[in-house]
């Protein structure tokens, strides 16, 4: 009898152990196909059964996180970062669940203990320094108005794309479906394109969006040609009635694109840089319709999703230019949109945030993006926030967010700013002293006001978006000035406008600086005395830098730019002579012989008053390390760079402190010195902001000043 008990209790395990794995083994193969919304009630069984499995929790963790239910999601990372196995991105993970949830104290640990185990991923730094900077998202929480639209459906609603007098969106609504077919990822219907007519708040009832660019897997979201008559769209693998599947038997995103002739659209054609291995989704076009962005995760990426450009040459496109790790990080950065300015916004987990996917605008300066900046809470929130675009015409504008359903859906609002004021400081030129009573005058082709500063020198006007202003600022006996301006109503920020008074400054020498092809000025040129290594300073919006007096004796002046060929030139020494405006003119050569590595360029920040290589820097110079001793041939210019608090002097030698940090890691490191060119460094006289020392700026963009640029300025022979 006993022996017959026992028989039966292993034959009664071994059926559990045997349900268990096909339990887990049903998951699996639903994990493996991306299909998370399928594979979850199978991991959810067998971990009822048994809750040691390892491998089993962290697939469920990963389907939750993926499907966004940010609850479960933290309750099941919080289970996998037990494990004594348990992966270092686990820990980042469930740090950012932490942060979707609010639960920033306890994020900050497991963002830390991730930085401990994963020295090379840059984002447990990033996710660190926004939860330090949570405070700063939200200083600017007043200026937007954002109202959930009311076409939303219980299913996902997201990527509204401007089109005619409405717009164009992806849903997974079930009313236009006559058999019920679900995505394996989500669990929902598969998306289709709907159009909308209105604007602001007021929409008519979605309809299907033309039949011919439909099928029966998901469809967008989609882009406009600004004329409207070119349309990109995302959509999964399928050409016809073939589906394509990668080798691990996943359907990929593709891009496809139409013309309108009118009255229909043409067969659509896909983009010639879809790979059945690869995503290609999310596609915008420039206002001149010359560049394709769009979110790919091809080789060669910076982690997961990454924004990538063509250029349009005929009827083809060049080759794909990824963005570059300014822009692109190790997590996902998705969902681009060119304004009429040239801003590019875009989404990312991997950038300091609030939480999830978060809203970040930059700009394209040639040879290098400005660092991204976070447009903060209304338009972010701990949630997916993403899909941002802009009616210059109506001054409205959309963005796509799960915020109202903690991850589980994706919706449709609409933004608006609530006003626009223009504040500013009226200084002095020449001792850069705040100017009181000072009288200004802000006029428009329909409306003229006037303001008179107090004791700061301070002046604050509403305004409006997109029209010309003159701005007229005077004093007495300090003279009057005059500038033009026009606030884009895709700014995400309140203006600030510095206004100098001072007379004309008189100068016996002064250095024009141009960009050899263009003819253009170079503004932010810096200029050095190279035997000394003194920064005289930077050339100004003219491209110019004066001189009160001209040198006793010659002088070996060094001039250099990024993205340009430093430059040397003599001034000669003119003592006991007074010459009135003698003036050198020196064209810069762009540095077009370093191509393909002309886009190259690394950042490194410092905190304040700091010259050390912090933590999340290492990584970066990391790279650089590793770039050098890969391309032997490269030479690179280093330049530093502090905010504008303290003295002139004192930065000055802060920053050449931090050049010579730079250029002795790069020594420590076996970097040969044929390699390590140019050396210079500026203080603070080459700002990327409007961040003097009389301007009110937050600590983050401060922090974009504190700085050392890397660039590529040569091949060595």
């Amino acid at each position: 009898m006993k022996k017959s008990l026992i028989c039966f209790l292993i034959c009664l395990l071994s059926v559990n152990i045997y349900a268990q794995k096909a339990l887990v083994r049903k998951g699996d193969a639903y994990y493996k196909q991306m299909a998370y919304a399928e594979a979850i009630p199978y991991y959810t069984k067998a971990l009822k059964k048994d809750s040691t499995l390892q491998e089993a929790t962290f697939r469920l963790a990963d389907c939750y996180r993926l499907t966004n239910n940010r609850l479960m999601s933290e309750h099941w990372l919080e289970k996998a970062v037990q494990f004594p196995g348990a992966l270092p991105i686990y820990k980042f993970y469930y740090g950012q669940s932490l942060m979707n949830n609010g639960k920033y104290a306890k994020a900050r640990k497991w963002m830390e203990d991730f930085v401990v185990d994963n020295t090379k991923d840059g984002r447990g730094q990033a996710f660190t320094r926004a939860i330090d900077m949570y405070e700063s998202f939200f200083a600017d929480s007043t200026n937007f108005v954002v109202t959930k639209l009311g076409i939303n459906s219980e299913n996902a609603d997201f990527g509204a794309a401007l089109y005619q007098d409405g717009i164009v969106f992806a849903s997974s609504r079930k009313e236009h479906e006559t058999i019920e077919r679900t995505h394996a990822w989500t669990g929902q219907p598969f998306l289709n394109l709907y159009y909308s007519r209105g604007k602001e708040t007021q929409f008519r009832d979605p309809e299907l969006f033309n039949n011919s660019l439909q099928t029966k897997y998901n469809d967008g979201p989609v882009c406009f040609s600004k004329k409207g008559d070119e349309v990109w769209i995302t959509r999964n693998n399928i050409e016809g009635s073939k589906v394509h599947k990668s080798k691990e038997k996943v359907v990929k995103l593709k891009l496809f694109t139409a013309k309108s002739n009118g009255n229909d659209w043409s067969k659509l054609e896909p983009f010639q840089y879809n790979n059945d291995e690869y995503n290609c989704a999310h596609p915008a076009l420039s206002p001149d319709g010359k560049r394709l962005y769009f979110s790919s995760d091809m080789p060669g990426g910076k982690g997961g999703m990454d924004i990538y450009m063509c250029e349009r040459t005929g009827t083809s496109w060049g080759r794909p230019i990824n963005l570059g790790d300014t822009v692109n990080t190790k997590g996902n950065d998705m969902f681009p949109n060119v304004m009429d300015d040239g801003t590019l916004y875009f989404s990312s987990d991997g950038h300091p945030g609030i939480g999830g996917l978060d809203i970040f605008y930059t700009r394209d300066l040639g040879n290098r993006y400005l660092v991204p900046v976070n447009v903060g809470y209304p338009l972010n929130t701990p949630d997916d926030d993403f899909g941002m675009v802009y009616d210059m015409k109506n001054k409205i504008g959309y963005l796509s967010s799960n915020r109202a359903n903690r991850g589980f859906d994706d919706d449709l609002y609409t933004f608006k700013k609530k006003s626009l004021r223009i504040k500013g400081i009226v200084v002095d030129k020449e001792t850069g002293n705040p100017v009181k009573e000072a009288r200004i005058e802000l006029k428009t082709d329909d409306n003229t006001v006037n303001f008179t500063t107090g004791e700061n020198g301070r002046f604050d006007f509403p305004g409006e978006f997109d029209i010309k202003y003159i701005l007229k600022g005077s004093a007495n006996g300090l003279g009057d000035t005059t500038m033009n301006f026009t606030i884009l109503g895709s700014t995400p920020n309140d203006a600030f406008v510095r206004v100098e008074l001072g007379k004309p400054s008189e100068f016996a020498m002064k250095i024009s600086v141009f960009d050899g092809e263009t003819k253009q000025p170079l503004p932010g040129a810096t200029i050095k005395d190279e035997v000394t290594g003194a920064t005289l300073g930077a050339t100004d919006l003219a491209g110019d830098y004066k001189q009160a007096i001209v040198p006793q004796k010659d002088e070996q002046i060094l001039i250099s730019m990024p993205g340009y060929r430093p430059k040397v030139i003599m001034l000669k020494g003119q003592e006991g002579e007074t010459p009135q405006n003698l003036t050198y003119t020196v064209e810069m050569t762009p540095a077009k012989d370093v191509s393909p590595f002309e886009n190259w360029y690394k950042i490194v920040y410092y905190d304040l008053d700091k010259f050390n290589i912090r933590t999340d820097a290492l990584q970066t110079m990391e790279e650089v390390v590793a770039f050098l001793k890969e391309n032997p041939q490269v030479k690179i210019s280093i330049s530093s760079h502090t905010d504008s608090r303290a003295t002139k002097e004192y930065n000055e030698k802060l920053s050449e402190n931090r050049s010579k940090t730079i250029k002795k890691f790069l020594q420590d490191h076996d970097i040969p010195k044929q390699q390590i060119g140019t050396v210079t460094w500026s203080g603070e006289g080459v700002l990327v902001n409007k961040c003097g020392d009389d301007d009110p700026c937050t600590e983050e963009m401060h922090q974009l000043n504190r700085r050392t640029e890397i660039t590529v300025n040569g091949i060595l022979k």
